[in-house]
């Protein structure tokens, strides 16, 4: 598949529509609650919190917390997760997650760069104990909890507002309300919004168990990334790419999101379906004409 010139502009503004249309909520100004109509049923394919007050749609860990808070087999989520998996792997995270273009525009902010090393135990671990297990022995969405997400759209938004509730007739925030857990939200999300600027999406990297998730299905997706033959080894992939991945290594990396940054490279391209010309040949064929 050809990847346009312009393949920048097109992603900043394909992520911008991610915004967009989960942000859709606009009559929050006079409801003063939370959108709860049956948009709320439909996950989105990446991670935002469903108590944003401009929100219409769901977060998918938010959903399997309440199943397994509720001690209940999320059939549905599970479903949501395979067919998008199926479509496009982790493309959404590179093109749509808006957590994730904030981390790519807060990487832009110049300082002192660092490499971090990848690691996928940490969020497997915070799939497994943070939005499974402790909600299922609990009753509590844990990861919701301390969710750096959910407090940059959800709990500052409502902390800072904090309407009068019309059907109740009392603010949304009670008083005293905020306290030691919400002081701690703060400070776990001030921490990853300085280490967005040193380091390329570590919260991608590090935490997101959707992304760990997710990263299975680039395997099998419909959406791949194919190396040609004549990779000089030039390494103009990692540079480009916000994860971090050398990508002549494993182009179907769980840890790849799809961004495509690296097809700048002419021996790397992406399709959709298997080509029967790969990359350097197609290079090679477009020189020789």
């Amino acid at each position: 598949m050809l990847i346009p010139k312009g393949l920048k502009t097109v992603r900043r503004a394909s992520q911008l529509f991610g915004i967009l249309y989960i942000n859709l909520y606009f009559l929050v100004l006079f409801s003063k609650q939370i959108y709860m109509g049956p948009c709320k049923s439909i996950c989105v394919p990446f991670m935002y919190c469903h108590a944003c007050p401009s929100a219409v749609f769901s977060c998918p860990i938010g959903a399997v917390q309440h199943y397994a808070a509720i001690r209940q087999f999320p059939y549905f989520v599970l479903g949501h997760f395979a067919l998008v998996g199926l479509l496009i792997g982790r493309t959404a995270c590179g093109w749509l997650c808006p957590f994730g273009f904030l981390q790519d525009l807060m990487y832009r902010v110049k300082s002192r760069k660092i490499e971090i090393p990848r690691n996928s135990l940490i969020p497997f671990l915070c799939l497994l104990v943070l939005v499974v297990l402790l909600p299922f022995f609990t009753a509590q969405h844990w990861f919701s909890k301390l969710c750096p997400i959910g407090t940059l759209v959800a709990g500052i938004p409502w902390v800072s507002w904090n309407p009068v509730n019309p059907a109740t007739g009392v603010p949304t925030i009670a008083e005293g309300a905020v306290g030691a857990m919400f002081y701690l939200k703060i400070a776990i999300l001030v921490l990853l919004l300085a280490f967005f600027v040193v380091a390329k999406r570590p919260f991608c990297r590090f935490l997101c168990p959707l992304g760990f998730f997710s990263g299975f299905f680039n395997k099998v997706s419909i959406v791949k990334i194919k190396v040609g033959p004549g990779c000089t080894e030039c390494d103009a992939c990692k540079d480009n790419c916000p994860m971090g991945l050398t990508v002549r290594e494993d182009p179907s990396s769980t840890d790849c999101i799809r961004c495509l940054e690296c097809t700048q490279c002419q021996h790397v391209e992406c399709s959709v379906f298997s080509s029967r010309e790969n990359p350097s040949e197609a290079a090679a064929s477009t020189i020789s004409k």
